[in-house]
């Protein structure tokens, strides 16, 4: 057998091995004998629990665990990049820890341990450590690097400090020596993302000292320009402004208000991209932040609120002349009503949902019967004539009919043509009552019929009245006179005066958003053409549009955002106008969420005209010209005045008002929500307040006030107001939000210290244990990697950082206690601390927590008063950095119980997300959620708690 080759197959230790024969050169055609060969030899498994003790400028100490029967150690170690440069050093097999000396300053090295045992090297194990300089950078930015050395025993005149980047560019500055141990420097000006070799050189009577080096790298910029630019039932799509900084990827995250979390990885090289699987009618909190090697920018933040869907499957069930039945599928957003929109020929009406939103419309259509003619009314009246008029229908018709039918029974019938709205009905009877009728017609279809009365006139007639208020109306033969009476002596009216039309009342601004304003008022008495609305914005643009007579509400379109408007109404009747009626508005910005509520400016008119006549118990007499006519009047009460609602709360409002000049009887006082529920109470006629009890809370209500004698009404007095919505409008965590009447986990605002100039996006737990917990870290999935570098942590890579757990727990009198729930797929234990303080970054962010209870078991304690620890910044007691050794970041001692911030899923000992008292060291918890709020808020459901820590007797340990 010739040129016989070996393949050898690696193993397991102590596993058979099989070499397999590779022949070459053989003749064809020749018997060959083959032979198999096994052997079987142990292999050394690789070392275990490899550390770094401790850090020097010129060396490396690191430990292993020790392996039983083991001749000695090899370990070689070479500077990243220069693997030719490798040394190696065997070590004794009874040392278990080795200093490596000799190393340059600020250099990362490739650090490679074997066992030998019986000749044969075990799998290696590698780990990568940097030495430490005797300069370092303590803090990172986008623009500048922060630099602090040691100052040498001998007193320098003065330092050197030298900065180049990769492509060359050095720069050279002179830094005074501090009178501090340290001396420190601030290098700006810096490109984003670029690392900088960094040269610090004493200078004494012009020596320079032996140079210190090390390198430090700026942060990388933020994208800026965050913006939403479309937006629908399920995505929205976002644009941003790339940073200038290399990156590997920019990630967006974004949260719903209940709670959804999605994260997605966007190329380096995009500024735009749409965000799928959104829930409808929901707001999003969205974050992007760039990406480079294990490293972040710092977050830009906007939100967007999802377009709600629209009903689906609407269709017409019933309709009549004036009512029609509908139904549809229901919407998937969260909704405060539907709004059903139906347009005539004539008129489009527009309603909007939810704080501004609208869906989609869904639409039918429906033929309905034909409509009656409204508001017929007898004009004037003769002996042998009556002039009537009415509000035309909507619908397209042929024709009017008018019937009329005297007291004697004589019935007269006559068409009207369809675009009329007024006619004389001819040949009447003097002395007589008729009852007239009016309806439409279409082809062979007839409206509801309308009716009304007219007395005729007698030849003369003449009458007595007490001393009241009333009202008279009066018709010559080309004008109409309508006068306020104070005196008996009717017949010393001037012919032919002219009155003022009473003018809209209680003009609001009910809602406004960037480009619409929709206002409402009360309709005037008069009989009148039209209401005529006219808006200028502030740059001087004037828009003047008519209402239709029986409106009470309208929306302005087509405004310019954020602008003041000043909004003018008034009613016209033929070519007379009433006095003008006066609000202003403020359209929004873009940023503003949803409408604004504008306090009214009303200008209050007083008039000499009431309208609504109704018939008296007398007649009069008054010459005009050389016609006698016979006039019909009323005395009417006069309605309250002065309606306010003041010392609105959640649930309760006090109503007052001005009584009237008549005599009443009492009073009728209604209250309704927009809804259309109501509730009435009758009053005494010495009542002037009522207090309103029961009330919705953040619910608009309108205020009726009527005065009566006997069967005789007043006009409506009428106010409108809205109850308090929050018990704490500017809540200062998730206990406040919750008695504001929110049940529901999710995100929510809150403001530090109640401050409305300081809010803060924070998940609230509104379930565990009572609720009103600030969750401020959750582990579920992985996902989000933890071991991160100090600015990180201070700034929060979520919703909180320390910062913020800083400011909740230390700058505001409220104290919290802080509760860890931990689970795995079977079991879940909790722990809660009476007490729980972050302290500021001058103290590292020093941890405070109070007395133990619960079921996990007490790890907290063992950290209670130690400093956080990241990689980048050690603050324990321990001789290696705890955070690099135990992947993670935490209020490290030497080392810790608990370690939630560890790397997920890691069962290596003390690197997973370890609760120790629980699970041990060798098991990473799968859920774990760490939530705080104030003391007292959950009125005591955990166990009927032990007697809590005081501020002042809290446990702490010196560091």
């Amino acid at each position: 057998m010739q040129n016989m080759g070996l393949i050898q197959s690696p193993l397991k230790s102590m596993e058979k091995l099989s070499l397999t024969s590779v022949d070459f050169g053989l003749c064809p055609k020749m018997k060959y004998q083959s032979y198999n060969f096994f052997s079987f030899f142990p292999v050394v498994i690789a070392p275990q629990n490899v550390q770094l003790l401790k850090t020097m400028e010129d060396s490396l100490t690191f430990s292993w665990d020790q392996v039983l029967d083991a001749d000695y150690y090899l370990l070689s170690y070479y500077p990243i990049g220069h693997e030719a440069s490798a040394v190696q050093v065997q070590v004794p097999k009874g040392q278990l820890s080795y200093e490596i000396p000799g190393l340059r300053p600020s250099t990362k090295y490739q650090i490679t341990l074997h066992y030998v045992k019986k000749g044969i090297s075990s799998n290696p194990e590698h780990l990568q450590a940097r030495t430490v300089s005797a300069t370092w950078v303590t803090e990172e930015m986008e623009n500048s690097l922060e630099v602090e050395w040691e100052n040498p025993p001998t007193e320098p005149d003065y330092f050197k400090l030298r900065f180049s980047s990769p492509q060359g560019q050095e720069k050279e500055v002179a830094v005074p020596k501090s009178s501090d141990p340290k001396s420190r420097y601030i290098i700006s000006g810096l490109k984003p993302g670029t690392e900088y070799k960094i040269i610090v050189i004493s200078v004494k009577n012009e020596t320079e000292g032996k140079p210190s080096v090390v390198n430090g790298r700026t942060g990388i910029d933020s994208p800026t320009n965050l913006k939403t630019d479309r937006v629908t039932e399920d995505t929205a799509t976002i644009s941003w402004n790339r940073v200038q900084a290399p990156i590997d990827r920019y990630m967006v995250s974004y949260t719903s208000t209940d709670g959804d979390t999605r994260e997605i990885a966007v190329g380096k090289d995009q500024n735009a991209t749409t965000l799928m699987g959104m829930k409808p009618g929901m707001e999003y909190v969205i974050y992007i932040w760039a990406e480079k090697e294990g490293l972040q920018s710092k977050r830009a933040t906007t939100k967007a609120e999802t377009e709600i869907d629209s009903p689906t499957n609407l269709v017409m069930d019933q309709v009549t002349e004036d009512t029609a039945t509908i139904s549809c599928n229901e919407v998937q957003a969260p909704i405060d009503r539907y709004m059903v929109s139906y347009t005539s020929a004539d008129e489009d009406t527009r309603e909007r949902a939810k704080g501004g939103q609208q869906s989609k419309r869904a639409n039918a259509k429906a033929v309905t019967e034909i409509d009656s003619p409204t508001n017929l009314v007898t004009n004037r009246v003769t002996e042998d004539t009556a002039t009537i008029s009415w509000n035309r229908v909507q619908a397209p018709i042929d024709r009017y009919m008018v019937s009329y039918t005297s007291a004697d029974g004589d019935t007269r019938e006559i068409a009207v043509g369809k675009d009329q709205s007024t006619t004389t009905l001819t040949g009447l009877k003097p002395g007589l009552e008729y009852i007239i009728y009016i309806w439409a017609e279409k082809g062979g279809h007839q409206s509801k019929r309308t009716n009304t009365k007219a007395v005729t006139g007698n030849q003369g007639c003449q009458g007595s009245f007490p001393t009241l208020n009333f009202r008279v109306q009066m018709w010559g033969p080309a004008w109409t006179l309508l006068s306020l009476i104070t005196s008996l002596d009717l017949v010393t009216l001037p012919p032919s005066r002219n009155f003022n039309t009473d003018s809209p009342i209680n003009l609001v601004t009910d809602r406004v958003t960037e480009d619409t304003a929709t206002i409402s008022w009360n309709r005037v008495q008069a009989p009148i053409d039209r209401y005529m609305v006219s808006y200028t914005s502030a740059d001087g643009d004037t828009r003047e549009i008519a209402v239709g007579k029986d409106k009470s509400i309208t929306t302005l379109t087509d405004l310019k955002p954020g602008l003041e408007y000043i909004i003018y109404i008034w009613a016209e009747k033929g070519g007379q106008q009433s006095k003008r009626a006066n609000t202003k508005a403020v359209t929004g910005n873009g940023g503003q969420d949803g409408p604004r509520k504008v306090t009214a400016v009303q200008e209050h008119t007083t008039t000499n005209s009431l309208y609504g006549l109704l018939l008296l118990r007398g007649t009069c007499t008054i010459r005009e010209f050389d016609s006698v006519l016979c006039f019909l009047f009323e005395i009417e009460i006069d309605p309250p005045k002065n309606l306010h609602v003041s010392d609105v709360t959640q649930s309760s409002g006090v109503v007052t008002w001005t009584p009237p000049a008549a005599q009443i009887s009492g009073y009728t006082l209604t209250y309704e929500t927009p809804d259309g529920t109501s509730k009435e109470v009758q009053l005494g006629p010495n009542e002037q307040r009522f207090i309103l009890e029961g009330l919705g809370q953040g619910v608009r209500y309108t205020v009726y006030v009527v005065a009566f004698k006997g069967d005789r009404r007043s006009r409506k007095a009428v106010n409108t107001f809205l109850t308090v919505a929050f018990l704490y409008p500017y809540p200062a965590d998730c206990s406040q939000t919750q008695q504001n009447g929110n049940a529901t986990s999710g995100m929510y605002t809150i403001y530090l210290n109640g401050d409305a100039g300081t809010p803060m996006q924070v998940y609230c737990d509104m379930t565990t244990d009572g609720g009103g917990w600030i969750v401020f870290q959750r582990r579920n999935t992985g996902q989000l990697d933890f071991y991160k570098r100090w600015r990180n942590y201070v700034e929060g890579f979520g919703d909180f950082g320390l910062d913020k757990l800083h400011n909740l727990t230390s700058s505001t009198p409220i104290q919290y206690e802080i509760r860890v729930d931990l689970r795995t797929s079977n079991d879940s234990v909790y722990a809660v601390y009476d007490f729980f303080q972050v302290a500021s970054s001058k103290d590292k962010y020093r941890l405070s927590v109070g007395n133990y209870q619960g079921t996990a078991g007490d790890a907290l304690t063992y950290h209670n008063g130690w400093k956080f620890t990241t990689w980048d910044r050690d603050n324990d007691v321990a001789l290696s950095n705890c955070a690099r050794s135990h992947h993670g970041a935490w209020w490290y001692k030497n080392c810790h119980l608990a370690n939630l911030n560890g790397k997920y899923g890691e069962n290596k000992h003390s690197e997973g997300v370890n609760w120790a008292p629980w699970k041990g060291h060798l098991f990473s918890i799968p859920y774990t959620e760490m939530k705080i709020r104030p003391q007292w808020s959950s009125n005591e459901p955990v166990l009927g708690r032990k007697k809590r820590s005081q501020a002042g007797k809290r446990k702490t340990t010196m560091a």
